[in-house]
């Protein structure tokens, strides 16, 4: 797979915002997507949650393009980037709270 297909990308959102985690929410869709990508998606879904944080659909394109290819340094810099950011809105969020 070298592009995360539109059913999966609405699924694992779904599934994410409604679980609040990548990993989580894969399990809550796991039956609607196709076995063969399965895997895969729960690698995805993984290294979201371990290393960047979370994705919307402004980001889950470029991450999964991230994701297959780790020795991109631009794709690399710009996950990067988004897990900064995922990182600093949690701390103001916590801190408010």
């Amino acid at each position: 797979m070298n592009k995360l297909p539109n059913y999966a990308k609405s699924l694992l959102l779904y599934g994410a915002s409604n679980t609040g985690s990548f990993v989580q929410g894969y399990f809550l869709v796991e039956e609607q997507l196709y076995a063969r990508d399965g895997k895969e998606l729960y690698n995805f879904c993984s290294w979201i949650d371990e290393h960047i944080g979370g994705a919307g659909s402004a980001n889950i394109d470029m991450l999964f393009s991230a994701f297959k290819n780790p020795s991109d340094l631009i794709l690399s810099k710009q996950a990067a980037e988004i897990a900064e950011k995922i990182r600093r809105i949690r701390s103001i969020m916590t801190t408010t709270l």
